[in-house]
């Protein structure tokens, strides 16, 4: 994989990061999902145009699938939080709850952590082409809320938000596969 490819994404993916936008309002959402999704295109095309640009020698294609393989579990880990906040935030779903807004620094900070470690787990278990294994953290998590599923709105809160952010990391998976296999 020629480094020079993954330059304009893992840019984008650090500040992206490092300066998450916040997700206030429903008009908000739909806005940054668009905006990220248009993003990421643009990244990956410059990416593209730049390759040519220069032939890497063997350590230069390690080097760049090592910093591909970083970008992907820096995004789907630390900006999918944002993403999967802006899902939760459309105006169709109307999904935040008067308890999530409401919720104290540690049970928010504690929900990001989980959403993270699921979101690198997954992704994880795609590039090593288990997406079975997948279903089973869904279940397992699911578990652990069993007895908050009892509760309609809750429910659909949780199921929406798991799968929104399973979905990223099968995305983002299926795609560094891709193209860790053509590079």
């Amino acid at each position: 994989m020629n480094p020079l490819f993954v330059v304009p994404l893992l840019a984008y993916t650090l500040a992206a990061t490092l300066w998450p936008a916040q997700v206030d309002g429903r008009r908000r959402a739909r806005t940054l999902l668009a905006v990220e999704a248009l993003l990421v295109a643009a990244a990956l095309v410059v990416g593209t145009l730049l390759a040519p640009l220069a032939t890497p020698n063997h350590a230069g294609l390690w080097w760049g699938r090592a910093a591909l393989l970083a970008t992907g579990y820096l995004y789907v880990s630390g900006r999918g939080s944002v993403l999967i906040r802006s899902v939760l935030e459309l105006s169709s779903l109307q999904m935040r709850r008067d308890e999530d807004r409401t919720a104290g620094a540690i049970d928010v900070a504690r929900g990001r952590a989980i959403g993270a470690l699921e979101r690198a787990l997954a992704l994880t278990l795609v590039l090593l082409g288990e997406y079975g294994a997948v279903g089973w953290i869904i279940a397992a998590k699911s578990l652990a809320r069993f007895k908050a599923l009892e509760e309609r709105e809750f429910a659909e809160y949780f199921l929406i938000g798991t799968l929104a952010s399973f979905l990223l990391a099968v995305l983002a998976g299926v795609g560094l596969r891709a193209l860790l296999h053509q590079g």
